[in-house]
C-alpha cells in the first residue's frame, strides 16, 4: 500500500519544485567595517555585562549596558552593547525592549554580517512569540537573503510561519527543505505538509505525504486516522480497509467506532466473514456493546459468508436482547437447511412461544415445524403443526396439501401392513 520510504522525501507537485533560499556552501567575507572597541572602560563595561547576563543577572547586564550606551563614544561598543541588550531583555521576556536593542545593534553597522543576520532572525523570532507573523515573516525573509548555510530549523520556523499565517502552500517547500537538511522536528513538518496539502485540497499530495507518515510514525494514532480521512475523501474503499486493518494490527485502531468502521469496510469490500469476526472481536474485549443490533450484524455477516454455525451462535446471542422470537425463527431455518431437524424443531418452537414474529413469519414457522418434524418421523405431530399452519392465508394451502400428503402415505402404509398381514394369514380352505 505504502511506496515510500523512512529514506526518501515525498514527492508531490508542490514539492518537485522545491529549492533551498539560501547558499548551503561557502563563507561570510571578513567585514572590516564591523571594527572594534577602543575604549578600554568600554571594554570593561561589556565584559562585565557580559559576566552577568551569563551568571543570570539580566537587570545588572542591563544597567552596565544601558550606562556604556549613555556616555560610552565609542561607537562599535555601543553596537556591540545594544546587541546584549536585546539579548537580556528577550530573557526576562521584554520583547519589545529586546527587538527595539536589536534593530539598533543592526542600525549601527558595527556588528559582523553574521551577526547581523543572526539579530534578523531573533528579531523575526521576538515577533513570532508575540504571533505578528506577517513581520515575523518579513524578518525572516531579511534573514533568508543574506544568510549562508542556514540550519534546518530556520526552514522550519519560516515554514511555522507561513502555515500559521494560512500561507499554505508558501509553507510547503521550507518544511521540505528542513526535513532534506535533517530537521529534528520531523512530525510537526510532515504534519504542516500534511495539513497544506488538505488545504489546497490536493488530495492525491495529501495521500504521498500521509503514507510516509505512516512508515515514519507507526505509533501514532493521528497519522492513521488522517491518512484514513484522505482515502475516504477519494474514495478509495479497499485502502481505507488496509489502513484500517493496519492499525487495528499496530494497536492504534481500539475504539467502539474504529472497531464498527473496520467492520462495515470489509462488509462492503464483500468479505462478511471477516466484518463478523472484527465487530465479534471488538465484543468480547469488551471495547463494542454487547447489544442486541451489534450482535445481529455479527450474525448476518456470518450467514452471508455462509458460516451458519457461527452466525447461529451470534443470532442466539442478540436474541437473548429481545422477548421475540425473530432470530429463533431465523436460527430454526439454518438449522432446517442443514438437515438438523432435531435442533429446528426446537427452535421452531423456541420462536412460536415467543411470538413477536413479522408478519406472516408465524404461519411459516408452523409449517416448517411441520415439516421437520415429519422428517423426524413425528407424523401426528406434524399433522397438528400443519392445520396451525393452515389458519394463515399464506401457507394455508401449502399446509393443506401437506396434510393430505401426510394422510395419503399413512392410508398407503395402513393398506401395505394390512396386505402384509393377509399373506401371513391366508384365508383355509379345503377338507
Amino acid at each position: 500500500m505504502f511506496a515510500g520510504s523512512a529514506f526518501a522525501l515525498p514527492q508531490t507537485k508542490y514539492t518537485s519544485s522545491c529549492k533551498p533560499l539560501a547558499p548551503t556552501e561557502g563563507k561570510y567575507e571578513e567585514d572590516k567595517s564591523a571594527g572594534s572597541i577602543t575604549s578600554q572602560s568600554a571594554f570593561k563595561k561589556v565584559t562585565s555585562a557580559n559576566e552577568a547576563y551569563a551568571d543570570g543577572k539580566y537587570n545588572e547586564s542591563i544597567a552596565i549596558l544601558n550606562d556604556l550606551i549613555a556616555n560610552s563614544g565609542d561607537k562599535v561598543a555601543v553596537g556591540r552593547a545594544q546587541q546584549l541588550l536585546g539579548a537580556n531583555y528577550q530573557a526576562t521576556e521584554n520583547y519589545s525592549a529586546a527587538r527595539n536593542a536589536f534593530q539598533k545593534a543592526i542600525d549601527s553597522g558595527f556588528l559582523r554580517k553574521q551577526d547581523e543576520i543572526r539579530m534578523r532572525r531573533a528579531i523575526a523570532q521576538l515577533y513570532t512569540i508575540e504571533e505578528n507573523y506577517p513581520q515575523a515573516i518579513s524578518w525572516m525573509k531579511k534573514y533568508f537573503a543574506d544568510v549562508i548555510k542556514p540550519p534546518a530549523n530556520a526552514y522550519a520556523a519560516l515554514a511555522s510561519l507561513y502555515y500559521n499565517s494560512e500561507q499554505y502552500r508558501e509553507s510547503i517547500c521550507p518544511a521540505y527543505i528542513g526535513l532534506q537538511l535533517g530537521s529534528t522536528s520531523k512530525k510537526p513538518l510532515y504534519s504542516m505538509m500534511f495539513g497544506a496539502h488538505i488545504k489546497l485540497n490536493d488530495n492525491p499530495g495529501a495521500e504521498v505525504v500521509g503514507e510516509e507518515m505512516i512508515e515514519l510514525f507507526p505509533a501514532e494514532k493521528s497519522v492513521y486516522n488522517n491518512l484514513f480521512a484522505v482515502y475516504s475523501r477519494q474514495s478509495k474503499q479497499a485502502d481505507m480497509l488496509a489502513l484500517a486493518e493496519l492499525a487495528r494490527m499496530n494497536g492504534m485502531w481500539t475504539s467502539e467506532t474504529n472497531y464498527k468502521q473496520l467492520s462495515a469496510l470489509f462488509a462492503n469490500n464483500r468479505t462478511p466473514r471477516l466484518a463478523a469476526q472484527r465487530l465479534e472481536e471488538g465484543i468480547e474485549k469488551g471495547i463494542v456493546e454487547s447489544t442486541e443490533e451489534n450482535w445481529k450484524r455479527v450474525a448476518d455477516n456470518y450467514f452471508y459468508s455462509k458460516d451458519l454455525e457461527n452466525a447461529a451462535k451470534a443470532y442466539d446471542k442478540a436474541s437473548s436482547f429481545t422477548s421475540s422470537g425473530k432470530y429463533d425463527y431465523k436460527i430454526a431455518i439454518m438449522y432446517q437447511d442443514r438437515d438438523d431437524y432435531e435442533n429446528a424443531v426446537a427452535k421452531y418452537k423456541s420462536a412460536i412461544r415467543k411470538g413477536n414474529l413479522r408478519e406472516g413469519d408465524l404461519g411459516y414457522a408452523y409449517m416448517n415445524l411441520g415439516v421437520s418434524q415429519f422428517r423426524l418421523g413425528q407424523e401426528n405431530a406434524a399433522v397438528q403443526s400443519m392445520k396451525q399452519a393452515a389458519k394463515f392465508p399464506k401457507v394455508a394451502r401449502n399446509a393443506n396439501a401437506y396434510i393430505k400428503y401426510i394422510g395419503d402415505l399413512q392410508k398407503m402404509k395402513d393398506a401395505i401392513a394390512a396386505m402384509e398381514l393377509q399373506d401371513q394369514n391366508p384365508d383355509g380352505g379345503g377338507e
